[in-house]
C-alpha cells in the first residue's frame, strides 16, 4: 500500500506540473461561446421542488435517526413511502425541464447523484436491506450541502418551518440538515457544539472532523468570512487532547486565513479576473500541500473552488470554463465533499466532453484515469470493471489530440 501511495504521489506531482503548463501557458484555441448564459425556458420551478424535498427529508431523517422508530414494524410502510417521495422529488430535480437560474454544471451533476442514491435507497428498502438503505438516506444531506455550500450565491434562511423533530439526531446530523436546507447560521451553531466538545475532540471521533470541515466550508465559501473561519480554527487549536494531525492541519489553516485577512480588499468580478484568482489560489494551495491527501491547504482549496463556481456561473460556456472544471476537480479530489467522493471525476469528465481533442481535455482525462485506477486498486491488485474500462476508452478517445487520431496513434 505504501508503494501504491508513493506511486500515486509521484504521478500526481508530474501531472500537476503538466496542468500548470497548460493552464498558465499558451493553449490551443478552443471554440467557445462567450455570450451570456441563455435564460431558462419555462418549466417546473426548482425552488418549489426543493421546498418539498426539505420537508420530506426532515420527516425521513426523523424516522431513520432513531433505532426505535426505524425498527418499529408500525413505521415500515411510512418510511418506505417517505423514501419513495424523496426519490421522486430527487428524480424531478434531475429532469431537463427543471428551471434553475444557476448555470453552474455542478447543479445537474449533484442532482444526478442525489437521484441515483435516493432511488437506490428505495430499492434496498424493498429488498429488506434496511440497514444499507438507512445509511444511504442518512447520507442524503451531504449531496444538498455540496451544492449549497459551493459559494455565496443563493438564499440563506435564518429559519424554516420544517426540521427533524427527533432528539436522536446528533448535533452533526442536525447541522448537516440545516446546512442542506440553507439555514447556515443554525448549522454553524450545531457544528460549533461538536468542535468545542472536549470529549468529541479527544475520542478520535469522525463526527468531530466532519463538523470542522463542514463548518469551514460555510465560513469560507458561503459566508466568505475569514474572521469566522479564524474563530473556528482557533476553537480546534484550543482542544488540548485533540488528534495531533488535525491540530497540525489547523496551524496551516490559521496561516492561510491570516494571509487572506492581509490581502488587499478587492474582489475579482470579470471572467478574466476570476480565472486569474482561481489559478493564484490553486498554485498557492499546491505549494502548501505536502502530498495528495494532505489537508493543510484546505482553506486555499475552499477559496479556489468557490472562485471556480463563480466563474462557471458567470460564463459556463466561456473561454475558461474547461479550466474551471479541471480546477474544481482538483480541489474536490482533496476536499472530498461528504459522501460524494466521485464528484471530482464528474468535473474531469465534463471537462473532457466540453473541450475534446485539446491539451486541457488531455489533462482532465489523465486525472480521471489516475483517479479511476486508484479507486479500483487494492491489496490484491487492480481490477477495473468492464463497463468502467469502456468509459475510460471513450473519454481517452475524446481527449486525444486530433492529429493522433488522424494518424491512428493510441
Amino acid at each position: 500500500m505504501e508503494c501504491l501511495k508513493n506511486r500515486y504521489e509521484r504521478s500526481s506531482n508530474l501531472l500537476w506540473i503538466a496542468i500548470i503548463a497548460i493552464v498558465f501557458g499558451s493553449r490551443i484555441a478552443v471554440a467557445a461561446d462567450n455570450s451570456p448564459s441563455p435564460m431558462p425556458k419555462a418549466g417546473v420551478p426548482w425552488s418549489a421542488k426543493m421546498q418539498g424535498l426539505y420537508k420530506t427529508l426532515a420527516e425521513l431523517l426523523t424516522d431513520v435517526s432513531s433505532d426505535r422508530r426505524f425498527n418499529d414494524p408500525a413505521n415500515k410502510k411510512r418510511i418506505e413511502r417517505e423514501a419513495g417521495q424523496l426519490a421522486s422529488l430527487s428524480h424531478d430535480l434531475n429532469k431537463k425541464d427543471m428551471v434553475s437560474l444557476d448555470a453552474d454544471p455542478t447543479v445537474p451533476m449533484v442532482a444526478g447523484l442525489l437521484a441515483r442514491e435516493t432511488k437506490r435507497a428505495v430499492i434496498e428498502l424493498k429488498r429488506d436491506n434496511r440497514a444499507y438503505a438507512r445509511s444511504i438516506i442518512r447520507s442524503v444531506p451531504g449531496y444538498c450541502i455540496t451544492c449549497h455550500t459551493r459559494n455565496s450565491s443563493g438564499p440563506q434562511f435564518s429559519e424554516l418551518p420544517f426540521e427533524p423533530t427527533t432528539q436522536a439526531l446528533s448535533p452533526v446530523e442536525r447541522g448537516e440538515f440545516f446546512a442542506a436546507s440553507r439555514q447556515f447560521d443554525r448549522a454553524q451553531q450545531e457544528f460549533l457544539k461538536v468542535i468545542q466538545d472536549p470529549k468529541a475532540a479527544a475520542s478520535y471521533n469522525f463526527d468531530w472532523e466532519r463538523a470542522i470541515h463542514q463548518s469551514l466550508a460555510i465560513a469560507v465559501r458561503v459566508k466568505q468570512d475569514p474572521q469566522q473561519a479564524k474563530e473556528i480554527v482557533q476553537a480546534v487549536l484550543s482542544m488540548k487532547n485533540a488528534p495531533v494531525s488535525v491540530k497540525e492541519d489547523a496551524k496551516a489553516w490559521k496561516t492561510s486565513i491570516q494571509e487572506w485577512l492581509d490581502e488587499p480588499g478587492h474582489q475579482a468580478l470579470t471572467e478574466e479576473g476570476l480565472h486569474a484568482e482561481a489559478l493564484r489560489l490553486m498554485a498557492r494551495a499546491r505549494e502548501t500541500q505536502k502530498y495528495p491527501v494532505d489537508r493543510t491547504a484546505d482553506i486555499l482549496y475552499l477559496r479556489a473552488s468557490a472562485i471556480t463556481h463563480d466563474l462557471l456561473q458567470k460564463a459556463p460556456n466561456g473561454r475558461y470554463a474547461s479550466d474551471a472544471l479541471l480546477l474544481a476537480g482538483i480541489a474536490y479530489e482533496v476536499l472530498s465533499p461528504l459522501r460524494t467522493e466521485d464528484l471530482h471525476d464528474l468535473y474531469y469528465e465534463a471537462c473532457v466532453r466540453k473541450s475534446p481533442h485539446t491539451p486541457i481535455a488531455d489533462a482532465c482525462y489523465r486525472r480521471y484515469e489516475q483517479s479511476t485506477i486508484f479507486n479500483y486498486t487494492g491489496s490484491s491488485g487492480t481490477d477495473v470493471p468492464q463497463d468502467v474500462q469502456e468509459k475510460l476508452m471513450e473519454l481517452k478517445e475524446l481527449a486525444m489530440p486530433q492529429v493522433q487520431i488522424n494518424h491512428g496513434i493510441q
